[in-house]
């Protein structure tokens, strides 16, 4: 199976179709309203800004399909067809305009990844296209939903080195025969794009693998890249070590009152002093960091802070807070 990168000259022939492609008539891929018959088709057909967003994606998604060569566009449609799903589940409780409005945001959400798009920023100044392995479960065989990104031509040391992280992340297996759980193997991993900029490119991965076990296990990665000095950000990078105690401590906080939130028991008082180290230890690795327009967010996995049950936590720190602290030649948006 092969990833979905498009070449330079594929890119180009993208860019220099996609805006005439928004304007013709409707795409061969968009959605059929003659045809409806899923809450989630009907909604958006009974929207104007839901329809509007599924026209504008349907050109996104067939201009990208028809640049491909016919082994790679096996794998978007693959994806596609499992983003619709994700895309269904995910606003299934909602009903009325507030399921077309989840809609809408979702399709949105999709038109920004098939093309690259940061949610903040003016763009990357070199075009990042989507990177899939897609493969159905089945008896022995994993079941593979990857979709990520990654730069299509990497021109710098920078850029070869995020290529490089997401290789590393989207790296799969197979389950041995004889693995009781052969039969229920999974590897997911989606990404966003919080920021991108000419000085700052972060990219937030979320990941649930199973390999065995009494559940899957969730997983966040991040990816900041400096792009003017053309290297993978660090912790170091952001803060020096007094700074590093003033922002743990701001986490330490958040953290707590999310415990106190969730706790069942009245008398819930402190974070345990083993969720407490951990918390510092995940708070000065920058791949918990994903910078977002005004807001640094710190996201801490299953088991960092509590049981598994617990879910996740996060620390959200306002560049108002943190430019201060920063080191003056981070690159904060």
């Amino acid at each position: 199976m092969k990833d979905f990168v498009l070449s330079p000259i594929r890119r180009l022939a993208l860019a220099a179709t996609l805006a005439p492609a928004l304007l013709s008539s409707a795409p061969a891929f968009a959605l059929d309203c003659s045809r409806a018959t899923t809450a989630s088709e009907q909604a958006i057909c009974a929207d104007g800004a839901a329809r509007d967003a599924d026209m504008a994606l349907g050109k996104v998604f067939e201009t990208a399909r028809s640049a491909m060569p016919a082994n790679e566009r096996t794998a978007l449609v693959a994806a596609e067809r499992r983003w619709i799903e994700r895309r269904d589940a995910n606003c299934a409780t909602a009903t009325g305009s507030a399921l077309s409005a989840c809609l809408r945001d979702e399709t949105n959400a999709r038109i920004a990844y098939l093309t690259g798009a940061p949610m903040a920023g003016a763009g990357s100044p070199h075009a990042l296209v989507p990177f899939l392995r897609q493969q159905q479960g089945g008896k022995g065989r994993a079941d593979i939903n990857i979709q990520l990104l990654r730069f299509a031509a990497p021109a710098t040391a920078g850029e070869k080195a995020f290529n490089a992280e997401i290789t590393r992340l989207a790296r799969t297996h197979e389950p041995e025969k004889d693995d009781p759980q052969a039969d229920h193997f999974t590897f997911e991993w989606s990404m966003t794009l919080p920021y991108a900029s000419s000085r700052l490119i972060s990219a937030h991965a979320s990941g649930a693998l199973y390999t065995g076990g009494a559940h899957p296990n969730q997983f966040t990665a991040n990816f900041n890249l400096d792009v003017r000095r053309q290297h993978l950000l660090t912790f170091n990078d952001l803060v020096a070590a007094p700074a590093a105690k003033t922002i743990v401590a701001l986490c330490m906080e958040q953290v707590s009152e999310q415990k106190r939130e969730r706790s069942v028991n009245e008398h819930w008082s402190d974070v345990p002093q083993a969720s407490i180290d951990t918390i510092a230890e995940a708070t000065n690795d920058l791949k918990a960091w994903s910078f977002g327009k005004d807001t640094a967010t710190i996201d801490y996995d299953p088991y960092a802070v509590g049981s598994y049950a617990e879910g996740t936590y996060t620390c959200k720190i306002p560049y108002t807070t943190l430019r201060p602290l920063a080191k003056p030649d981070f690159p904060l948006p």
